[in-house]
């Protein structure tokens, strides 16, 4: 006889893991990895990487804050109010997976296609003086960094980010189900995409970002917010919109075998069907609690 392991623990352990890896993966390629040196002429240097090199309009502290602490405040604050363990739950995990798959997806084109920043005339060449060769003699982190232009890594957090935050809104409001037909739940789940798409252009006016860099940067963080929405939550369309697919009946079920297949079968899909009308009636309630609350 064996008793099966509990799933929702284990699941966890995994998934809190995959992400502790993408994260060092990133870390080290950081430490690591350097951008690819393409070749440069002078021509080209004089003509497209000598703009002015300007301070960051949105500085470090307000990206971190739009990208890390906004989102992690509206989860946590849903959290308190309804202390659904499960579903707070599955939005960290798939808010966590989007920005650590586009943390490695942009790290990775960075060091791959080593593209100059607009200002890198003024990285490589403080002074303004060109030495033949064009042998940079500016600091080696300045020029490191600024050979790190596609894509905006700025743009795609902040759309990954930010977009989650849209769609997870838009879930938990029914926008695009249930409560279809009112404006003010629209306007609420497109206020994190306004700021991101801010985030994204000043990218471009501060010259750290070439327009191209922007505009893919900004496509890649809202495809993963995108698929790692989709992946731990159902359609935005559909009745169940905002709810997880893990939930509290079938995530932390666990069952015991007794070496009878035909006797161990029956008793998984009672207690299935069991489950099932239990999760149907729990998420009834709940929702009918939820409109008499917005109504």
């Amino acid at each position: 006889m064996w008793q099966s392991t509990h799933y929702g623990t284990n699941n966890l352990l995994w998934e809190i893991l995959l992400r502790v890896l993408l994260l060092g993966l990133v870390c080290i390629s950081q430490i690591k990895s350097r951008p690819y040196i393409r070749h440069i002429s002078e021509t080209e240097l004089l003509n497209e990487y000598k703009r002015p090199r300007l301070d960051s309009y949105v500085p470090a502290w307000a990206t971190v804050l739009l990208i890390v602490f906004v989102p992690l405040a509206c989860i946590c604050t849903r959290y308190m109010t309804t202390r659904d363990y499960v579903d707070t739950a599955q939005s960290l995990l798939a808010w966590t997976l989007a920005l650590t798959i586009n943390a490695v997806i942009t790290e990775s084109i960075k060091l791959i296609i080593g593209r100059p920043r607009p200002d890198f005339f003024w990285r490589c060449f403080p002074d303004g003086q060109v030495v033949p060769g064009l042998q940079c003699t500016g600091n080696p982190y300045d020029i490191i960094e600024g050979r790190k232009s596609f894509p905006s890594g700025h743009s795609s957090f902040s759309f990954c980010s930010l977009s989650f935050l849209s769609l997870w809104l838009c879930g938990k409001l029914g926008v695009l189900s249930r409560r279809r037909g009112r404006s003010c739940g629209l306007v609420i789940c497109l206020v994190p995409m306004m700021i991101a798409g801010m985030v994204a252009m000043s990218r471009y006016c501060d010259n750290h970002h070439h327009w191209e860099d922007v505009f893919v940067g900004s496509l890649l963080g809202i495809a993963c917010s995108y698929f790692c929405y989709q992946q731990y939550y159902h359609p935005l369309e559909s009745e169940w919109s905002g709810e997880p697919y893990v939930t509290m009946d079938n995530e932390m079920f666990s069952t015991t075998y007794d070496g009878n297949d035909s006797t161990h079968h029956v008793q998984c899909c009672t207690k299935d069907i069991d489950n099932i009308c239990l999760m149907l009636q729990l998420r009834n309630k709940k929702k009918l609690e939820t409109n008499k609350t917005i109504s």
